[in-house]
């Protein structure tokens, strides 16, 4: 864990092999037809993987603005790839992909330029490190709640993705924070921003995913 979280040289020739394993099998895996609606294609339809995708590029990068434009390099090739798979092995049609592409990846592929210069400082040992980590691992806890309720309407599907995106919390925290203090600051920021939107929800009847 230590090497894959910071001991790794994220050379471009490895962003831009990661980016394509990660997109043909993502594309691959969305064709399977008996794994519809469960854990094994969250993948190609919510962040979760993807933002610890994010953060293994940015941790073993040594600039701020190399993490930036590496993790927006690896978003651009690998979510197209993931429907240009879908169409040419699939029944997926390009205007369908078009559409799902251009309102949810493409937004997201831009917002990884501050995403990732920002990201890059989670690795810093000092409160700032573990606040940026937080706020990464609040976007896995709020997936993780999100898929609890889907769970419940359609059990076990996507449990393991609810596993998987707690586990996450911990083990990136437990990975690149190695100070207490920090480690516990990287926690209680998931912790109370979920809480704080799940009473938001219960409150108001809105949701916030």
């Amino acid at each position: 864990m230590n090497k894959l979280f910071g001991n790794i040289k994220m050379s471009w020739p490895k962003v831009i092999l990661f980016s394509l394993i990660a997109g043909i099998y993502t594309g691959l895996i969305m064709l399977v037809p008996f794994l519809n609606h469960t854990s094994f294609q969250d993948i190609g339809v919510s962040y979760e993987w993807w933002v610890v995708f994010a953060v293994i590029i940015v941790v073993n990068c040594q600039k701020n603005w190399e993490a930036m434009l590496k993790c927006f390099v690896f978003f651009l090739i690998s979510q197209p790839l993931v429907y240009a798979v879908e169409i040419i092995f699939g029944d997926l049609t390009l205007d369908w992909a078009k559409s799902y592409y251009f309102n949810m990846w493409l937004p997201m592929t831009f917002a990884t330029l501050p995403g990732g210069f920002i990201a890059y400082y989670c690795k810093k040992q000092n409160t700032l490190g573990a606040i940026v980590l937080g706020l990464g691992n609040t976007i896995l806890a709020v997936m993780g709640v999100a898929y609890i309720r889907e769970c419940r309407m359609d059990f076990p599907h996507h449990l393991l993705t609810i596993i998987f995106c707690f586990a996450a919390v911990f083990l990136l925290t437990f990975a690149i924070q190695k100070k207490k203090i920090n480690k516990i600051i990287s926690l209680a920021i998931p912790v109370l921003i979920t809480v704080g939107l799940i009473v938001f929800t219960e409150l108001t009847g809105r949701t916030f995913l």
